[in-house]
């Protein structure tokens, strides 16, 4: 192909197409998408019918569109851009799924309207992560329209589920569309994103012993024969524990693309009580009563260039090494639980000198942007396809509020996301070379 003035025709073509990816972006947000999971009626959610929306839209623009449900009402939408083979596919990635707008009275906006005031443009899921989305269907839009024949695929992966666990994008993944590279066009404020911390969710089970609360002082104090056992306070022991791990990690562990301390240890659930029911603790009790169950659920973050099971394995030893100074905990070990909900994410560590690093970089440079760089301190799908060896970065537009009431995206980061993603797919094709800026 001649070479162009590509910046030029990038622009001018953005420009002329704002209001075109304003209205989309509004009608996507007037679909109430809300994951499943989050509400008490599952078959409210209205992800099949933005679903369907897409489907039209992106059949209208002559692409290839495979639509099936993940599960019941949720399906799943991949369309691609045909180019001469898949041997070099580029994925752009994003969710459709939104979490509940909240409160009402703690909008000054409808949630589900897109208003817009100030170049922002107001709703539930217009920062996390329509806007991001929107913007992968409008690059494919500026292929179409300009009739650019593609090297390799490019292919629009539009998930459900990511708000619960990624199972739309291991859908995705375990049906084959797989790629050379992925872009996940999360909330980034325009900022390169190539590395992001790996997840653990876990469960630690502790058992006590049930007893009457009235017989606490022989429970607790010398010259009796104990016969109740505390189980919150042996869980308090626990959390101390994995506590302190935590602070070693944050003292002597770094990342230079993730704040200090991103590596984390939350305790995010406890329950306790006397009995089990459902195979966790039996709450619906009463003081009276010294609880002999307990569960403590941990949401564990490490860093980008640490090991999955030596992590793991640093947590388990905390918490053997307290049990080894505790009578009781020693004879009663807790048990650790990996895996908890299906939440494990790999972690990402995308060399900044990567070809998919580098091609954005480049592209920003020519709308004068300089590349900046930090890592993803939440987890999202790009975790998936770095876990399968697909080299992923997350990128996208200015916004916040996300998961909050009056979330917004800021219009202009919107239109330059657009702009540097399209020059991306220029550069991954071998239209503009990767180095030219």
């Amino acid at each position: 192909m001649e070479q162009k003035d590509w910046k030029v025709i990038v622009e001018n073509w953005v420009n002329r197409n704002q209001q075109h990816i304003v209205e989309l972006l509004q009608e996507m947000i007037r679909y109430k998408s809300v994951n499943p999971q989050f509400i008490d009626n599952p078959s409210e959610s209205e992800s099949h019918k933005l679903q369907d929306f897409l489907e039209d839209y992106l059949l209208s623009m002559g692409l290839n569109v495979d639509k099936w449900d993940v599960y019941e009402g949720q399906p799943n939408v991949v369309a691609t851009v045909k180019g001469k083979s898949r041997d070099n596919t580029l994925i752009l990635n994003g969710h459709v799924d939104v979490v509940p707008a909240g409160g009402l009275d703690r909008w000054s906006f409808n949630p589900w309207g897109g208003v817009i005031q100030d170049g922002k443009l107001y709703g539930r899921g217009s920062m996390d992560m329509k806007a991001g989305v929107a913007s992968n269907i409008i690059v494919a839009k500026f292929i179409r329209d300009f009739g650019i024949e593609l090297d390799s695929d490019l292919d629009l992966h539009i998930v459900i589920d990511e708000e619960s666990g990624g199972t739309g994008t291991r859908a995705v993944l375990e049906r084959g569309y797989k790629g050379s590279g992925v872009i996940v066009t999360e909330p980034t404020n325009g900022i390169i994103n190539p590395v992001e911390g790996g997840l653990h969710w876990a469960r630690v089970t502790l058992k006590g012993n049930s007893a009457h609360s009235a017989w606490r002082y022989s429970h607790i104090n010398p010259g009796y024969e104990r016969t109740g056992v505390n189980v919150i306070e042996k869980a308090m022991k626990i959390i101390h524990a994995t506590a302190e791990l935590e602070k070693d990690w944050g003292l002597n562990r770094r990342h230079p693309l993730l704040p200090p301390g991103a590596n984390a240890i939350n305790p995010g659930v406890m329950l306790a009580g006397a009995g089990m029911k459902n195979g966790i603790p039996e709450i619906i009790t009463n003081p009276a009563i010294i609880p002999d169950h307990c569960v403590i659920e941990y949401d564990i973050k490490y860093l980008p260039n640490e090991n999955s099971e030596e992590i793991k394995k640093e947590f388990e030893d905390a918490i053997t090494s307290l049990s080894l100074t505790d009578s009781w905990l020693r004879e009663n070990p807790p048990q650790v639980e990996w895996g908890l909900r299906g939440v494990n994410f790999p972690p990402v560590n995308t060399p900044l000198d990567h070809e998919i690093v580098r091609s954005i970089a480049k592209s920003q440079e020519i709308f004068r942007i300089s590349p900046s760089y930090q890592g993803f301190v939440a987890v999202c799908d790009v975790a998936w396809y770095v876990g399968l060896n697909i080299p992923g970065v997350i990128y996208g537009p200015k916004g916040a509020q996300l998961h909050g009431p009056d979330e917004y995206v800021e219009l202009d980061s919107l239109f330059e996301v657009i702009k540097v993603l399209i020059m991306t797919v220029l550069r991954w094709n071998g239209i503009l070379d990767v180095d030219q800026a």
